[in-house]
């Protein structure tokens, strides 16, 4: 961990061909034992698909011609009974702004389909493209949070796509009470009955701040600590066990960090 009292051993996984290229601002999540990965940026926009056994350390490259996605980047990915949700990370442009991005993968029949039965006519009926927002799953729903809108601005928009019914909906919150605000580039990971998010880029500021929403309560609160990591942005976080594994990150126009931190939920410490 982070920490000079604090040590943490990183083991390189060779790869063997065929693998994914170099990139950044893809999207990754683990579903029935194998690591799914999508889209993001080289030189140019990706939209290539590959899936990791992690058993056997073996990538394979998976098909997304008929139906896929298009190039994406900072995009979302999230994985629920056998299926995985894409939304998001389109070029920005007069067509995207008027579209919902969503295509849903089923593992076991390999196939794409795009998500079309709710059409984006309005901004109140679903979500728009966007970029660098977060997304999460909480019992038979995805959550999405925040993300940018290009030239458009920044987004505080909370928003919850039901995947039995396929149905998007605005998630109201109490007007009293203040959130995170509109940001993209930050993380959110679900522990127990709470969406946990950290960071992120307001403006042209990076944000150090955490914030848990109460899917029981519908309410946001700011979780205030005495340590934790710096300002950033472009981070990864997951749960284990009892505690938030943060990695990596940085501020604008600076190097990326290496740095892992931890907060333990019910501690609300980091180290």
């Amino acid at each position: 961990m982070k920490g000079k009292t604090s040590h943490c051993d990183w083991k390189a996984a060779p790869q063997k061909k065929p693998s994914p290229c170099d990139r950044y601002k893809h999207a990754c999540v683990i579903c029935r034992g194998f690591v799914y990965l999508y889209g993001g940026r080289n030189i140019t926009t990706l939209r290539d698909f590959w899936r990791y056994n992690i058993a056997k350390n073996e990538w394979e490259m998976l098909d997304c011609s008929r139906d896929g996605p298009e190039e994406l980047e900072e995009h979302s990915m999230v994985a629920y009974k056998g299926t995985l949700y894409v939304f998001g990370g389109m070029v920005d442009s007069a067509f995207t702004q008027a579209k919902t991005p969503l295509w849903i993968y089923d593992i076991d029949s390999a196939r794409w389909t795009e998500c079309r039965n709710v059409p984006a006519e309005t901004e109140s009926s679903a979500p728009t493209n966007r970029k660098g927002h977060s997304a999460v799953v909480y019992h038979s729903s995805m959550y999405i949070y925040g993300g940018y809108f290009g030239i458009r601005g920044i987004s505080q928009e909370f928003w919850t796509f039901h995947f039995d019914t396929k149905k998007w909906l605005s998630v109201s919150t109490p007007s009293h009470t203040t959130g995170p605000g509109p940001r993209h580039g930050h993380s959110a990971v679900v522990y127990h009955t709470g969406m946990y998010l950290f960071g992120g880029l307001m403006g042209l500021s990076e944000q150090k701040d955490l914030w848990q929403w109460d899917f029981v309560n519908s309410s946001w609160s700011n979780i205030r600590t005495s340590q934790g990591p710096p300002p950033l942005v472009g981070h990864a976080s997951i749960v284990f066990k009892d505690s938030m594994l943060v990695f990596g990150g940085g501020i604008l126009n600076s190097t990326p960090n290496d740095h892992l931190w931890k907060y333990h939920f019910h501690t609300q410490t980091w180290k």
